[in-house]
């Protein structure tokens, strides 16, 4: 089984979808879960290097989630945008993980996703 690059895990179709393309101008490749499948299948299935977590996303942006995305490996982003109506910065501060706000610059998304995959650009 392949490590994929990055799993995107969104309620929100259409932010994933954006969020993927501004992954593949990165230089990585996003994978998504399929249709039906649940957040965990798709991670134990994908076995991503990083693992971009939508904390609008009640259900993926949990413990219950993270720590087994952790304890595959994979570094896991929390991110947000101005609509966003959850605040997940103590859940971040509690699980030592940083939360970022979307959108973001090109160049500082691209940063961000080759710091974690641990690749260069």
């Amino acid at each position: 089984m392949s490590r994929q690059d990055v799993l995107i895990l969104s309620s929100d179709p259409l932010a994933a979808a954006l969020l993927g393309a501004a992954v593949e101008l990165a230089g990585h490749v996003p994978s998504f879960p399929q249709s039906g499948e649940g957040d965990r299948a798709a991670l134990l299935r994908h076995r991503p290097r990083v693992v971009l977590l939508d904390c609008d996303h009640g259900e993926a942006c949990a413990e219950e989630l993270i720590g087994p995305a952790l304890m595959t490996g994979a570094r896991v982003q929390l991110f947000s945008t101005r609509r966003s109506k959850r605040d997940a910065t103590a859940l971040a501060n509690r699980l030592g993980l940083t939360l970022v706000r979307l959108p973001m610059e090109h160049d500082d998304f691209t940063t961000l996703l080759h710091e974690l995959s641990g690749t260069t650009t």
